[in-house]
Order: C-alpha cells, then sequence, then structure tokens
C-alpha cells in the first residue's frame, strides 16, 4: 500500500490540465512610494511597483471570490491572496517621477496592468487539499516577510526626518550609516522580489525555477530561512533528498521557530525511510504549531507504517477535525482502518478521498480491494476498472 508524506508537494500529486474557454482579465493598479535621498531611484521604482501590484492584486481578488462561488467551491481569504501572488503577471508599468520640494528625494507614483487567466484559476480549485494548504501557508510567511521589510524602510525614513528635524544628520557619519542601512536593506528587498516569482513558479510546479530563484535569492541575502526551505521543498518534491536536508537544516538554523521547515525536513526523512527522524520533526512542528493538520496527517501515516494504528487513527482524526477538506488524511486514514480490519471506515474514507480528488486511480483500487475482502465483487470490480481506466497499473 502506498503511503504519503507531506511536503509543500507530494510524489502522488495530480497534475491536472488545462480547461477550455479560459479568459483573460486585466486589471490596472496605482500607488505611490516617497523615495528618500540615501535610496537609489531604480529601487524605489521597483517599491512602488510592488505597492501598485498589491493594489492590482486587491481587484482581481474581488474577481477571483465570485469566480470561485460560480463552481461551488469557498475561498477563504487566504487562499484568495494565495492565488492572486500565485497567477497575476504584470503586462505594464508606466512611472510618474516628480521630484520632492523640501527634501532631496521624489514622489513615485506607479501604474501597473496586469492580468490572470481563468484557467489558472481552475487549476487552483482543481488542485488537492494538502497542496492548496501548503501553498498558503508558503505564501503568508513570504508576504509576513515582505511586510516587515517595508515596515523597516518605513522606520528607518522616520528616523531620517526626526535627525532632520533635530539638526542631527549633516555629518558625513550618519549620511553614511543610513545609506550602508539602505543598501543592506535594498538587498533584502530583492531577495524578497525573487522569492515572490518562486512563488508564483511553485505554483505553477516549475520547480528547476524555484530553486534557481531561490538561489539568487539567497546571493543577495544569505540568512534567508524562507529562501532556504522554499527551495527545499523544491528540492524535496524533485526527490533530490540529500540537497533538501541541507537546505532545510539550514532554514532551521536561520529560524528554529519555523514549523512548516521541521514538517517538511520530517517528510523528507519519510521519504528516505529513516522514520525515527521523521517522527521528531513532526512532534517538532507540532510543539511549534499544534494546529498544523499536515503534521498530524504526516505523524500518523508514519505511525500507521510502524504498526502503531491506535495512535495513528487518533493523529489522522485530528488532522481532519483540523482541515476537514485535507483529503491525504482521508487516504492515510483509510490504510489504518484497512490495517485494523475495518474495510466499512476504510471505505468511508476512500469514498470522501475520492470526492476530494476524482481523478486518482490508486484510490480506485484501493477501494476495490476493501470490497474484494468483504466480498462485494461487482463494487470491487467497477473500482479496478475505474483505477485501470484513468492510469492505474500496479
Amino acid at each position: 500500500m502506498k503511503k504519503f508524506f507531506a511536503t509543500l508537494l507530494t510524489a502522488g500529486l495530480i497534475f491536472t490540465t488545462s480547461t477550455v474557454n479560459a479568459e483573460l482579465k486585466t486589471y490596472t493598479g496605482t500607488d505611490e512610494y516617497i523615495m528618500s535621498e540615501f535610496e537609489t531611484l531604480d529601487i524605489a521604482k521597483q517599491r512602488a511597483k510592488q505597492k501598485a501590484e498589491r493594489n492590482a492584486q486587491e481587484k482581481a481578488g474581488v474577481y477571483i471570490h465570485s469566480y470561485s462561488e460560480t463552481k461551488d467551491m469557498e475561498l477563504v481569504t487566504d487562499e484568495i491572496v494565495s492565488i492572486t501572488c500565485g497567477i497575476m503577471s504584470v503586462t505594464d508599468v508606466k512611472y510618474d517621477v516628480t521630484p520632492l520640494t523640501d527634501v532631496n528625494g521624489f514622489a513615485i507614483r506607479a501604474t501597473v496592468t496586469a492580468q490572470i487567466e481563468t484557467d489558472d484559476v481552475n487549476k487552483w480549485l482543481e488542485k488537492g487539499s494538502q497542496e492548496r494548504s501548503d501553498i498558503v501557508a508558503q505564501n503568508k510567511e513570504l508576504q509576513k516577510a515582505v511586510a516587515e521589510q517595508n515596515a523597516t524602510i518605513e522606520n528607518l525614513k522616520a528616523q531620517i526626518a526626526q535627525l532632520k528635524a533635530d539638526g542631527k544628520i549633516n555629518g558625513e557619519g550618519e549620511r553614511e550609516k543610513f545609506t550602508q542601512e539602505f543598501e543592506i536593506e535594498d538587498k533584502v528587498f530583492l531577495a524578497n522580489q525573487k522569492l515572490e516569482e518562486a512563488q508564483k513558479k511553485f505554483f505553477a510546479h516549475d520547480f528547476p525555477a524555484v530553486i534557481k530563484l531561490c538561489s539568487e535569492a539567497l546571493e543577495l541575502n544569505p540568512n534567508s530561512s524562507i529562501a532556504y526551505g522554499k527551495r527545499g521543498a523544491a528540492y524535496s518534491v524533485t526527490n533530490q533528498a540529500q540537497l533538501a536536508l541541507a537546505d532545510l537544516n539550514k532554514a532551521i538554523e536561520l529560524d528554529p521557530t519555523n514549523a512548516d521547515a521541521y514538517n517538511n525536513r520530517g517528510a523528507t526523512y519519510g521519504n528516505m525511510k529513516n522514520f525515527n527522524a521523521a517522527i521528531a520533526d513532526f512532534n517538532k512542528a507540532l510543539e511549534l504549531n499544534p494546529n498544523n493538520a499536515m503534521a498530524y496527517n504526516n505523524r500518523g501515516g508514519t505511525l500507521r507504517y510502524l504498526g502503531n494504528v491506535p495512535q495513528g487513527l487518533q493523529d489522522l482524526t485530528r488532522a481532519i477535525e483540523l482541515n476537514p477538506k485535507l483529503d491525504i488524511a482521508y487516504y492515510n486514514r483509510a490504510f489504518c482502518y484497512i490495517s485494523a480490519g475495518n474495510m466499512n471506515n476504510a471505505i468511508s474514507d476512500m469514498d470522501k478521498f475520492i470526492e476530494l480528488r476524482p481523478n486518482f486511480a490508486q484510490a480506485y483500487f484501493v477501494r476495490g480491494q476493501c470490497y474484494q475482502m468483504k466480498g462485494e465483487f461487482s463494487k470491487a470490480q467497477a473500482d479496478f476498472a475505474k483505477a485501470r481506466e484513468l492510469g492505474y497499473n500496479g
């Protein structure tokens, strides 16, 4: 029986095809950034562009929400933000640069034209709950880092304004200090820009591009736990376990409170069959975040594999309580019920999994085996035929 360890994606992930009649939607976003005398015009323009793009994303989010309702899909705010960040592409940027009269600097107004395709929204709606949950968590972590970096810049500008008001910024030493601080923060900003692009590539399953962009981000900001974590997840998805471990170890070293990094490292250990190390990492992930449904799923599946079916059932049930749409947890719990000889509950969980992931061939084969063990041979044969139709050859 196949087991799953849930990193940001799983080896069993179904890659869905594009839907027909895709529609292109265009949005315009505008916002302004006030540049200080210690910043470069190029970086200031990019900061203005970032703010304008957020404005366009907000407008697109309204459409995505209404579009998802036509598909009878309920999306929470975090999902809508993750979708817009993942699929929106900027097609044009225009700048209006106005010199400031009271200080050395510019007011930069950026106007972006950006597009989304309904086909890409459909791809999100077709993703498994596991992948959707992880992309949301990944995007929230990145957007938090972007917001913190923007706040740091505004704080630096406030310090400069206060020192100027007090007449204390005329010395060369103070000016050099702020110039260097802005240079450092500019590199962090550019690194986060790389990571936002990597997030789009992760959304599209272009993992070589994710690895490349994260590597470029780390050249700019070698202390980015997010970059190591994202690159480690991409290495894990592409079965480069040793590289994944090295990056996830570094992500944890830089941020020991990163529950997702522990969970992803545990998943990598699990796929390497180092189950004791996997359990230890899942325990740590749950210590840091007791509501991490994916970590409960991973630990429960591992415990079942090690023969601890009762604890596995408890963990998987908790994962489902935390996220009733977490399809992989129903799949893993079905195997726990099979191990316990409870075919009725196993079939019920496979029913739910198939409802959430109707094109996953192996689920039909497993359910067919359960029907066969119950002596319901016509149902078993129907499921085996469906599994073959979907390409299962096991």
